[in-house]
């Protein structure tokens, strides 16, 4: 394996096992094996570093979700959703840390904006009609990254009361409904 590949996978150890803010550089050389110096000479910051490990802890996530998508039924999406929320509950924290960082740090905040709009671009091909218009299609990506972040937030504070498949999909059913669909 790769030394980048090394730190990668030794920072994704870290978010889940000490979350963002208490992740140090050291705590990632430690876990991958890597060189201290060779976060700053692959990746330029220990930010940019779980930047990256970040995206790529979601995209595990979101492969699982795609899957899921392939089924069809509204509410098994969701409800997938939210079993893969359970499973990678310290990687969604870890997440929050993040975003949380961005407001002072501009090129976290580029990150993650860019992490954002490929999401919604994905969610949009994953779910829109490839006959739609670019501008619909995009919009019903924009819908379901707004969805699924609401749903991780609510599902992270309180899980008990956060809305169920079987809520998100008769809400969803609703508004379609009351759109004239």
């Amino acid at each position: 394996m790769k030394e980048r590949d090394k730190l990668i996978e030794g920072a994704k150890r870290c978010l889940q096992e000490r979350g963002y803010a208490h992740t140090t550089a050291r705590d990632i050389a430690r876990a991958s094996g890597a060189n201290l110096a060779s976060i700053g000479y692959h990746f330029g910051s220990k930010d940019a570093l779980l930047v990256e490990a970040m995206i790529e802890a979601t995209a595990d996530w979101a492969d699982k979700l795609r899957q899921a998508l392939v089924e069809d039924v509204p509410e098994s999406v969701w409800q997938r959703a939210i079993e893969l929320l359970d499973l990678h509950r310290p990687v969604f924290v870890a997440g929050i840390e993040v975003f949380a960082q961005a407001e002072r740090r501009p090129q976290l905040r580029q990150a993650l904006a860019d992490a954002q709009e490929t999401a919604r671009l994905e969610l949009s091909h994953w779910l829109a009609e490839a006959a739609l218009p670019q501008a619909t299609r995009r919009a019903i990506g924009a819908l379901c990254l707004t969805l699924l972040t609401g749903l991780v937030l609510q599902h992270l504070i309180d899980p008990d009361r956060a809305p169920t498949a079987e809520t998100l999909t008769e809400a969803l059913r609703a508004v379609r409904v009351g759109a004239g669909g």
